[in-house]
């Protein structure tokens, strides 16, 4: 090994060392200060009852965040509280047969309205809408695939919504 090399090497070293103290390998971005939070459940206020949209929501976005930071779930006065409610669950057509007024792919949409209230970093909370959809054939009956939809469509708007808080986007 040349001098040069190790030169580079220590470089390099010294270079990784300060970034990591920096930069969260997990890409948090979450005040060190945030310990607790709460994540409240999430009824589901639409037109449409789908039975386990609630449940399953609250409990893949308590998940979410209880395996990717190192948050500790509390009641008692925690320092992030999260809350909302599913306020649209709904399908619309969106592909008509030519010369038909038949659709051939419908959507389903999930709306959810959160409250983030991060008690740290006031400056930080927020109000907002999350929404996605997944188009499915008409040939399909909805109540068949409404779970299977829901668990996808939940999942992208938990990533919106952990991406909101965690990495401050």
């Amino acid at each position: 090994m040349t001098l040069k090399s190790k030169g580079i090497g220590a470089v390099l070293g010294m270079l990784t060392l300060a970034l990591s103290g920096c930069y969260s390998f997990t890409g948090s971005s979450l005040d060190p200060g945030i310990k607790t939070l709460e994540i409240r459940s999430f009824p589901n206020y639409s037109a449409y009852q789908s039975p386990n949209l609630s449940v399953d929501f609250t409990t893949s976005l308590q998940n979410r965040f209880n395996q990717r930071t190192r948050l500790q779930e509390t009641k008692i006065d925690p320092d992030i509280l999260l809350e909302g409610e599913i306020t649209d669950f709904s399908t619309n057509p969106v592909s008509i047969r030519s010369g038909s007024d038949e659709a051939t792919q419908n959507r389903l949409t999930i709306t959810v309205a959160v409250r983030y209230e991060n008690k740290v970093q006031p400056e930080k909370s927020f109000e907002r809408t999350f929404s996605d959809y997944e188009d499915y054939s008409s040939t399909e009956l909805l109540i068949n695939i409404q779970d299977e939809l829901a668990q996808k469509i939940n999942q992208r708007i938990i990533d919106q919504i952990f991406t909101a808080i965690v990495a401050d986007w």
